[in-house]
């Protein structure tokens, strides 16, 4: 029975439907239908939703193999608390402001870390 990756699933489901929400809203205020209607503050909330769903998958999956395999809980929960930790940091600088690198690389280092503790972690518990 799977005991871990559905928390952090349930997490990233959560921070996922904020931010499309967040940008329905900004489409509504924008006036924006289709696209990014050239408004540079638009494109760059689109970009922190649409990174979000290009990390998140593969590194959710990543955590999810390395549970099937057999990998540690606190390897488990480490991927899962830096994941989610990364993408709100990430996140937050993409939705609400116009140039916080900060927040940006530290969400982009520990969505990297999350996705190489997992690999790892899987690796380990398979080949260990």
């Amino acid at each position: 029975m799977l005991a871990i990756t559905p928390i952090y699933l349930a997490a990233a489901i959560v921070l996922y439907v904020f931010m499309s929400m967040y940008v329905i809203r900004s489409r509504y205020k924008f006036q924006i239908s289709i696209g990014d209607g050239g408004k540079d503050r638009f494109q760059r909330i689109m970009r922190g939703h649409g990174n979000f769903a290009e990390y998140a998958p593969i590194t959710l999956l990543t955590i999810l193999a390395a549970e099937l395999a057999g990998a540690p809980a606190m390897l488990l929960h480490t991927a899962g608390v830096s994941l989610i930790a990364g993408r709100c940091l990430h996140g937050y600088s993409f939705l609400f402001t116009t140039t916080a690198m900060l927040p940006r690389a530290a969400g982009m280092i520990l969505t990297f870390s999350a996705m190489l503790i997992a690999a790892a972690g899987g690796l380990w518990a398979v080949l260990g």
